[in-house]
């Protein structure tokens, strides 16, 4: 039960309030009603429009901040309400205030110029050659060196890690003898390697044009790509991290990835790391899922700077919209695209229209429907290309060619628990795998990790595989760099696991697979979102395969709901612009 919801008791944040803000009876089902959307991802709860906004009848815990405020607000109490288009709002001060210092910092960056390079980015982009680049990844990479802040959004196959490797090189060129301090960063461990990995493959086509050393630099750059959480020293229990006001992250240049994935309080800390001078350049897909935590930071920056004329941060701004990725693949390209319009009924005529091959062939452009699981699953079910690929991960004689083989397939989930779910797929899943053997070596398993854990230098979300090798049962994971050997760990040293034939669409983001099952959720269920089929079909790329109900489908596109946040009225105050500039606070579209 939740003790959130939960007649029987007050939960301590609620109780607090009561004892020592003199919080009256008749608000504590409002702050309850913020407490649980808090806990689901938003950062404010709606209030009714009737609410009483005097402080007196909320006793201490709770001043009224106007929307058309001169001033700052009194000391902090825990609560506030902010009136926006006429619809108050509950929201706590302290994500009150991490919206307000993220507005204002990017509203500031957004306004400035970048310090000035010794050439100029039209001059750097003539060295890189006209062919190197379209239209729109060429101004991408001028906002970024003619801006301290520059926000780069697409979806996938739109060129985004291209256009950074590019960006990075000529960075580095425009500076031979003081090469820049640059860090890359990413959410995760899992996006951080990716990260990494689609950098240096894209150095190695860097033109002939540039330096000979800027391929090795880029490389080294690349390599020391980690966790957001990492670069930050970020303790999400206090919300604090290494780098403080008085000290300051040294960078030239910061450069996050999967900005999708970054929850308020990251993006709080981030700001507050950063040197007024150090170039900032955001990079992700604001129709993928929010992160785990509270927010929707990346969703409401680039909507404020979309839908709201005479504001800094929509010159900052670029979309890149040309995809590459699914040009061979129409199905998962024209799926994707009715998601992100909210086309319902698009989507089911293109799952209508791309039945499953009978002849166990996969799907000719790239998308096939396996219809409604009704809540079961079977091995026997599984498209004959997906059991091929998950048996040759099962049977590979190498560690190497194991995780080679992985990461060409994955079956995706939306929940972790259940039948349907990450734990009960794994389980049925190993189990075949284990019965099927005709040879005394158990199959190799695949294993994601749970936690960060410095001793082995694993991260949350690190995917490795265990193997008999070598006469003992060992958990290989990829090299930290192309030219390293495997990370062998011994089953004892392991930090908490989890096995991973099946994974969460959370956990999948920043991930690509050649091949991808996703089982969808029921049609009632809270994790039944555009932002969550999305996310999950855009991990392939080549087939993907959607298992469950049609109206699954449907129920996700035809409610545009989303997080409650009120970073785009803190955007527009912080721009100075009239109360009511700033769209609905909520996330939908």
């Amino acid at each position: 039960m939740n003790p959130w919801t939960s007649p029987e008791r007050l939960p301590p944040e609620i109780e607090l309030l009561v004892r020592r803000w003199n919080l009256p009876d008749a608000r504590i089902a409002d702050v309850r009603k913020l407490l649980t959307l808090t806990a689901d991802g938003a950062t404010a709860a709606p209030l009714d429009p009737a609410a009483p906004r005097a402080a007196s009848a909320w006793g201490a815990a709770c001043q009224l901040i106007p929307a058309n405020r001169t001033r700052e607000p009194r000391p902090p109490s825990p609560l506030i309400i902010r009136d926006q288009r006429n619809q108050p709002h509950l929201q706590s001060w302290r994500f009150f205030k991490a919206e307000e210092s993220i507005a204002v910092e990017v509203i500031d960056r957004a306004s400035r110029a970048a310090p000035p390079l010794k050439s100029s980015a039209s001059e750097l982009l003539a060295a890189l050659g006209a062919d190197q680049l379209k239209p729109e990844q060429a101004r991408a990479i001028t906002c970024a060196l003619d801006h301290p802040l520059a926000l780069i959004v697409g979806g996938p196959g739109t060129g985004k890690t291209h256009t950074l490797a590019r960006l990075l090189a000529l960075l580095i060129t425009g500076a031979p003898n003081d090469v820049p301090v640059i860090h890359l960063a990413a959410p995760t461990g899992k996006a951080a390697d990716r990260m990494r990995e689609a950098v240096e493959a894209a150095a190695d086509q860097l033109p002939a044009s540039l330096p000979e050393k800027t391929k090795g630099l880029l490389k080294k750059i690349a390599t020391a790509a980690g966790t957001l959480h990492g670069l930050l020293g970020f303790n999400p229990a206090t919300g604090q991290c290494r780098q403080r006001l008085e000290r300051k992250l040294r960078s030239d240049v910061v450069i996050i990835d999967e900005c999708s994935m970054v929850d308020t309080l990251l993006w709080q800390a981030l700001f507050a790391a950063l040197e007024p001078g150090t170039r900032l350049v955001l990079v992700g897909d604001p129709h993928q899922l929010e992160s785990v935590a509270a927010g929707d930071v990346l969703g409401a920056l680039t909507r404020f700077a979309q839908n709201v004329t005479a504001n800094p941060l929509r010159r900052v701004l670029i979309e890149l919209t040309e995809s590459q990725r699914f040009r061979d693949r129409r199905g998962i390209g024209e799926l994707a695209a009715a998601m992100v319009k909210f086309q319902a009924e698009e989507a089911l005529a293109l799952l209508a229209a791309h039945p499953t091959p009978r002849d166990g062939t996969g799907p000719g452009d790239g998308l096939a429907w396996l219809g409604d699981h009704e809540g079961r699953f079977s091995w026997e079910r599984l498209p004959s290309p997906v059991q091929a690929a998950l048996i040759a991960v099962a049977d590979a004689p190498t560690p190497g060619e194991a995780l080679a083989r992985l990461a060409r397939v994955r079956v995706l989930t939306a929940h972790r628990e259940h039948a349907l779910g990450a734990a009960g797929l794994n389980e049925a899943i190993q189990r075949f795998l284990t019965s099927r053997r005709t040879v005394r070596r158990a199959p190799n398993q695949p294993i994601i990790i749970n936690r960060n854990d410095p001793e082995t230098s694993l991260s949350n979300g690190s995917v490795g595989i265990i193997m008999e090798f070598a006469g003992s049962r060992t958990a290989f994971f990829p090299a930290p760099s192309p030219d390293a050997p495997l990370r062998a760990v011994s089953l004892g040293q392991l930090p908490e696991y989890s096995k991973a034939w099946a994974l969460t669409i959370h956990r999948s983001q920043g991930s690509e697979f050649n091949q991808v099952v996703v089982i969808l959720p029921r049609e009632d269920s809270p994790l039944a979102t555009r932002e969550l089929l999305y996310t999950a079909i855009t991990r392939a790329r080549h087939d993907v395969y959607v298992w469950g109900a049609a109206t699954t489908i449907k129920a996700a596109l035809t409610e545009k709901t989303g997080r409650c946040t009120l970073l785009e009225a803190s955007l527009a105050t912080a721009a100075g612009l009239p109360p009511g500039a700033p769209p609905p606070p909520h996330s939908a579209p």
